[in-house]
């Protein structure tokens, strides 16, 4: 990790897809968190409220375009807010999709935390990472989580969106136990009806429903750590 200065002047970090995922990675490990095969779903909930200590609303008033926003405070712990009509549609009982999206939306907030929170540093003008001043009445530094901002795939994105994207990844769906995952996977489908999916999207969506997930963030996942080469080539190894 080294930082570094955009052209408007504000500070930023640079990461690796590597240092990226060893960060969050060694974070879950630190957290007694880390998942495993047979128990694969990541308490998203725990890292934020139990771990990082982070004030977490999940039933936020921000505006439909927002799905989440990242407050940083001097002196104190950061806060969490989630859109009500996410978590909403979520506890409601909604499509599998929604509750990816929930879980997606914690953990892309939960990597700003763990790879953000030493950019700001407060100055007297309330600047915040961007460069931007903010208008508040307290010493904080805010960040929206803008829906087109918040996906699984690389690129398209400011520096720390994709840093909170490659971290939300890699927290939902750590390497190591969703490649153990995928090859299990593709052990219990050996001999069996491949139904009318392709093979690539039945194993995506196996794995979508075990890591809770949504089918694309696991196909994603699964082409991104080259477990799966485009269009569905199965390409696993031990």
């Amino acid at each position: 990790m080294r930082e570094y200065r955009t052209r408007s002047g504000s500070r930023a970090i640079w990461l690796s897809e590597e240092e990226n995922e060893t960060i969050v990675d060694e974070e879950l490990r630190k957290a007694g968190m880390f998942p495993t095969v047979t128990n694969p779903v990541v308490d998203v909930e725990g890292i934020l409220e139990q771990y990082l200590c982070v004030k977490l609303d999940q039933h936020a008033s921000l505006e439909p375009s927002v799905l989440g926003v990242t407050e940083f405070f001097a002196g104190a712990q950061p806060k969490v807010s989630i859109n009500r009509d996410l978590t909403g549609a979520m506890e409601e009982g909604g499509e599998a999709s929604v509750l990816g999206r929930w879980r997606a939306t914690l953990a892309h907030e939960a990597s700003h935390v763990i790879l953000h929170r030493a950019v700001f540093e407060l100055d007297e003008r309330q600047q915040d990472m961007f460069g931007r001043l903010e208008s508040s009445s307290s010493s904080q530094k805010l960040m929206r989580c803008l829906k087109r901002n918040v996906f699984f795939r690389s690129g398209g994105s400011e520096w720390h969106e994709i840093q909170a994207n490659r971290g939300m990844a890699a927290m939902l769906m750590p390497k190591e136990v969703f490649r153990a995952a995928a090859i299990a996977e593709k052990e219990k489908m050996n001999g069996s009806s491949r139904g009318e999916l392709p093979y690539g999207d039945k194993l995506a969506s196996a794995l979508a429903e075990r890591f809770k997930v949504s089918r694309q963030a696991a196909a994603i996942r699964l082409a991104t750590l080259g477990i799966v080469s485009p269009p569905n080539q199965l390409q696993l190894s031990s």
